[in-house]
């Protein structure tokens, strides 16, 4: 399991929510979808619909290309549309805590603004982690809360295999870790592509992880990630990781919807963990309050133990080689993160 290092400190109370499981009967389970039912077509999108980009297969972190998953734990069945679960509000000090641990910088030190960002309702691990320098907070009054993250993607950059060819590092990466795990999690949040941003090839953007996650190629026998990526023209999709599958990250639910520089989308996915030895794990994913995409038969874990442990903050260009890069200093932003548990939430972590 990937573990916490230290706990962080919080600046900012409105931008990350969590309520407790008593709260959330909006975000229920779905229902089991039926084995063998056809794929459900794409409900309409809120804003320019998708123009057809043209599709690669899914990136691998080291710049290769992998087949798309065929019989990887990824049915191709889809249950009924359902209701964005409600944002909770900000979680009060009396409830966790949100104010800065005494003496500790708003900066978070070597994590830059990550920390300030998120405040101490998660908690920090260098574990994975890179470029927390290109991760800046800034007051925004267009933003949903009036502060954003802006990540930096530096011309000639990607992930940082690239700097093996030659290139540089960009973007930035972080595990975050809830207090408490759960089963059902519905992650929501704000993204901002800055005006006339060229999305070349795609790349990632946070989710939500559980256990040792899986990334890079690597699929970790315990844990699971479920990236958002964008893809060639701003097309969306999950970028998965699951624990019985091989080559890289599955990439579900590609072109069903499209990130349009210059104006801020709302995403958000719930993802409902397999009953161990079983495939009926689900995620849903709504863009701007509208679902747009849903599957069912995928297994997370084949051991109970395994949960949804937090927030995998992973942003970047790539794929891993030149080809990916990104053409000019960019940057993408983003704010109102909100957490929340459809069923009673596991054991706190230590």
């Amino acid at each position: 399991m990937i573990g916490p290092r230290t706990t962080v400190a919080g600046l900012l109370t409105a931008l990350v929510m969590l309520v407790p499981a008593q709260g959330t009967a909006a975000a229920a389970t779905p229902p089991a979808p039926p084995v063998g039912a056809p794929p459900a077509g794409p409900a309409p999108v809120a804003g320019p619909p998708a123009a057809g980009p043209v599709v690669e297969p899914p990136a691998a972190a080291d710049g290769a290309v992998a087949d798309p998953p065929a019989a990887d734990g990824v049915d191709d069945t889809a249950g009924a549309v359902q209701d964005v679960p409600p944002d909770p509000g900000p979680l009060a000090a009396s409830d966790g805590g949100l104010d800065p641990a005494p003496g500790r910088p708003s900066n978070g030190g070597g994590e830059g603004d990550l920390t300030s960002f998120f405040g101490s309702l998660l908690t920090w691990t260098d574990h994975g982690s890179f470029g927390l320098d290109r991760a800046r907070m800034v007051r925004d009054p267009s933003a949903p809360t009036g502060r954003l993250l802006r990540v930096t993607y530096p011309a000639g950059s990607a992930s940082p295999t690239v700097t093996r060819d030659g290139g540089k590092a960009g973007g930035a990466q972080s595990y975050l870790h809830l207090p408490h795990s759960a089963e059902v999690m519905t992650l929501s949040y704000s993204v901002r592509f800055q005006p006339g941003f060229r999305f070349v090839k795609g790349g990632k953007l946070p989710g939500l992880f559980g256990g040792d996650a899986g990334s890079g190629g690597r699929h970790e026998a315990a844990g699971f990630s479920t990236r958002f990526m964008w893809r060639a023209g701003g097309a969306g999709e999950v970028y998965a990781y699951f624990p019985n599958a091989k080559g890289y990250g599955a990439s579900l639910g590609r072109g069903r919807w499209k990130f349009t520089p210059g104006r801020w989308v709302k995403i958000a996915q719930r993802v409902v963990l397999n009953t161990p030895g079983r495939n009926n794990g689900t995620i849903t994913v709504w863009v701007n309050g509208r679902q747009v995409f849903t599957q069912g038969g995928l297994t997370y874990r084949n051991k109970g133990n395994v949960q949804i442990d937090g927030l995998f903050f992973s942003t970047f260009f790539g794929g891993g080689d030149k080809s990916w890069v990104s053409p000019s200093n960019q940057h993408a932003d983003f704010a109102g993160f909100s957490f929340v548990p459809a069923r009673g939430p596991g054991p706190r972590r230590p």
